[in-house]
C-alpha cells in the first residue's frame, strides 16, 4: 500500500468518527435550531443515513446538499427529482428543500449563515462567475423571498466528492466554528464545482438579476477583450448564446458585437494617449486583422481616425503645458 492510499484510508476512517451523523428528521431540525441560536457558529454540516424518513432541510440559510451514497428523491419547491450519488444542490434561504432515501442513502448537508460570506471569502471565488453570482444574489435584498438554486450531477466525479468530505471534516473537526482552514476547504469545493462541464449543470432557477449579472458579464468581456467571443461568454456563464445576446441588448441597449467594439475603441484611445505604439500594433493587440474595418468604425464613432485622434490629444497636452489663453 503506497503513501497516498494509506492517507486516503486514514482520511475515510477519520470521517467515520465524526459527530455529525443523524438518523431522522427530528434530529436534523434540532441540530439546525441549535446552530441558528449560536451566534458564534456560521457554518454547520450534517450527514443523514440509515433512514427512510422525509428529511426537511430547514430554510433561512444558504445550503449545499450532496448525495454521498445511494439515491435520494429531492423535493425542491414544487418540483421532485431523483439524484444518485454525486448529485449536488446549492439553494438560497428561500428555497423549500427536503428529501427521502433508502437505508443505503447518505446525504451531506451544509448550512451557512449570511455572515459566513465575507468580502474576502467571496473575492476568492470571483473568477467562477456562475457560483460567485449565485452567492452574491443569495445574499442580496433583491432576492429576499425568491427561491434560487443550482442542481448538478457529478456522478463519477471523485474530486467533488473528496472536497465535499474535506469540508465536512474541517467543519466538524473545528466544532462547527469558523477558521481559515475551513474557509480554504470551502473555496476548494466551490472551485471544483465550477469546473463542471455544461451538461453537469442539470437545472437552475430562471431568475436574472437586473444589475449584478450585467456587471459580471461586462467585467468578463473587458478581461478577455482581445479574444472574447459570444460563444465563450455564453459557455462560461451557462447561457445559450442567443439568450445571452438578447439579455445584453435588453440590459445595455447594445448587441454583444457593439459592446465589444465600443470597449475596444475605448481601449484603443487609451493606447493612443498613453503609449507610442503604432496604430497597426494597437489594432492587432485589440484582436483585429482587418485594420481598415476598425479604422472605419473608429471614425464613425469618434469622428476622427485613430491617427487624427492621437494628434488631437497630443496638441491638447501641449496646450496644457503652456498658458491656456494661448490656445483660444
Amino acid at each position: 500500500m503506497d503513501a497516498t492510499t494509506t492517507q486516503d484510508t486514514r482520511f475515510y476512517q477519520f470521517l467515520k468518527t465524526l459527530d455529525c451523523y443523524l438518523g431522522d428528521d427530528g434530529q436534523m431540525l434540532g441540530e439546525v435550531q441549535r446552530f441558528a441560536e449560536n451566534p458564534q457558529r456560521e457554518i454547520a454540516a450534517f450527514v443523514t443515513k440509515d433512514s427512510t424518513d422525509r428529511i426537511e432541510v430547514p430554510d433561512g440559510f444558504l445550503r449545499i446538499l450532496y448525495v454521498m451514497k445511494g439515491t435520494a428523491t429531492i423535493q425542491l419547491d414544487n418540483t421532485e427529482r431523483c439524484l444518485t450519488a454525486g448529485g449536488l444542490l446549492l439553494v438560497n434561504g428561500a428555497a423549500q428543500l427536503s428529501y427521502t432515501g433508502s437505508l443505503e442513502t447518505q446525504v451531506l448537508t451544509f448550512y451557512f449563515k449570511a455572515s459566513y460570506f465575507t468580502e474576502s471569502l467571496l473575492g476568492q471565488i470571483f473568477e467562477e462567475p456562475l457560483l460567485y453570482r449565485f452567492f452574491i444574489e443569495a445574499l442580496s435584498e433583491e432576492f429576499v423571498g425568491i427561491s434560487r438554486f443550482l442542481v448538478y450531477d457529478f456522478a463519477g466525479e471523485t474530486d467533488v466528492h473528496f472536497y465535499a468530505l474535506l469540508l465536512l471534516k474541517q467543519v466538524v473537526k473545528m466544532a462547527y466554528f469558523n477558521n481559515k482552514v475551513t474557509k480554504a476547504a470551502f473555496v476548494l469545493l466551490i472551485v471544483e464545482i465550477s469546473q463542471a462541464p455544461p451538461e453537469g449543470l442539470i437545472a437552475k432557477d430562471g431568475v436574472v438579476s437586473n444589475g449584478q449579472l450585467t456587471e459580471e458579464l461586462l467585467a468578463y468581456i473587458d478581461a478577455r477583450l482581445e479574444q472574447v467571443t459570444l460563444e465563450e461568454v455564453a459557455e462560461k456563464f451557462h447561457f445559450h448564446p442567443n439568450y445571452l445576446s438578447s439579455l445584453l441588448k435588453e440590459k445595455t441597449g447594445h448587441s454583444f458585437t457593439e459592446i465589444v467594439l465600443l470597449r475596444r475603441i475605448e481601449r484603443c484611445k487609451k493606447y493612443l494617449e498613453q503609449t507610442d505604439l503604432t496604430v497597426q500594433t494597437i489594432v492587432e493587440r485589440l484582436g483585429y486583422k482587418d485594420k481598415a474595418f476598425f479604422y472605419k468604425r473608429f471614425k464613425q464613432i469618434e469622428g476622427l481616425t485613430p491617427r487624427q485622434y492621437r494628434k488631437m490629444r497630443e496638441e491638447e497636452n501641449e496646450c496644457m503645458k503652456t498658458f491656456l489663453p494661448k490656445c483660444n
